[in-house]
């Protein structure tokens, strides 16, 4: 069966979408873009909401439909090592090995450091080989329990997190409203700013106009959308684990004749459920300013960050080791 794609907009087969990419346990699906848009957005603006924040769904273990959740890396301050934390365990991303030979030929030192046994074993057949040595040699492999104090630089906000997010917020519209709705012009500039990075940004990062968007207790994904009449704007909203926060303008000139009440999903990736919120809240209503250019400081954003990070720290023990920079 053929339809028409949300955001090419060609008469094309429809594919499966995940709404919030499942890399970071996003659950909600329909069919929305073609398998041509689909590849595309997985390959650029769904790999960057997993590069950025998958971390995060790694921490909490949370389960993914496809594919296994991957490690991410964390540096210890100290030593400046590399480290890989799958959400049980930590290990070096790399071996260490320290081989010393003055002539060449005749091994003097090796200073061998693996993460696995196979692999301890591997590296040691490797230098008995190089250097024509019999029988075993001395060996240890390296457990490390968690730096004590190790970073992750993070972006919170940049070109293609705005359109994933943009994406994110359209996406779920698209199920709620009608395709007569959707297909109108009123949504023709959020269609090419997902596909095309020329174009003039349509989301920010914003932590004064979204508190409502978290709890500070789980670490919940939200999307909610709502129509300030008085200015025709359709404003999108994007929580992601309750820590990172979006505006996005959906529609300009967005024009109804129905009352219609404010669109809302909200979800707990590590319960997999949806949860429930009052239908009869409504949000403030945002300018075209307040969506794109929220008057935010550093120190402001900082603190939140601060707030959503302990949500995190109250499900997972080792939490409280990672610090973090973002950009």
């Amino acid at each position: 069966m053929k339809t028409h794609c949300f955001v090419c907009t060609e008469p094309r087969s429809l594919t499966v979408e995940h709404v919030i990419p499942q890399a970071i346990g996003g659950r909600l699906k329909a069919k929305l873009y073609c398998k041509e848009c689909n590849e595309e957005f997985g390959n650029s603006i769904d790999d960057e909401i997993s590069k950025q924040f998958g971390w995060i769904g790694t921490l909490l273990n949370i389960k993914r439909e496809r594919s296994k959740a991957q490690p991410y890396e964390v540096n210890e301050l100290k030593s400046g090592t590399t480290f890989l934390l799958d959400g049980k365990s930590m290990k070096r991303k790399s071996p260490v090995v320290k081989v010393v030979s003055k002539d060449g030929n005749k091994l003097d030192f090796a200073d061998v450091t693996a993460r696995s046994e196979k692999e301890l074993k591997r590296i040691c057949t490797s230098i008995q080989k190089r250097y024509n040595i019999p029988g075993d040699m001395k060996t240890f492999q390296d457990v490390h329990e968690g730096p004590t104090e190790a970073e992750r630089i993070m972006m919170i906000d940049n070109a293609l997190l705005r359109r994933a997010v943009s994406k994110i917020a359209y996406g779920f519209t698209c199920i709620k409203l009608p395709e007569s709705v959707i297909f109108s012009s009123a949504f023709e500039a959020v269609r090419k700013y997902i596909n095309a990075s020329d174009k003039p940004a349509l989301a920010c990062a914003n932590y004064v106009h979204t508190k409502f968007m978290t709890d500070y207790v789980r670490p919940i994904h939200k999307i909610h959308v709502a129509l300030n009449r008085n200015r025709g704007l359709l404003v999108g909203y994007v929580s992601l684990f309750g820590i990172y926060r979006f505006t996005v303008l959906l529609a300009e000139n967005f024009k109804s004749e129905l009352e219609w009440p404010d669109l809302d999903y909200t979800f707990d990736p590590v319960r997999r459920e949806q949860v429930v919120g009052n239908e009869n809240f409504r949000v403030p209503q945002l300018t075209e300013e307040n969506i794109l250019h929220p008057r935010q400081s550093k120190e402001f954003i900082q603190s939140e960050l601060d707030k959503g990070h302990k949500i995190i720290g109250n499900y997972v023990d080792n939490f409280r080791y990672l610090g973090g920079k973002f950009g």
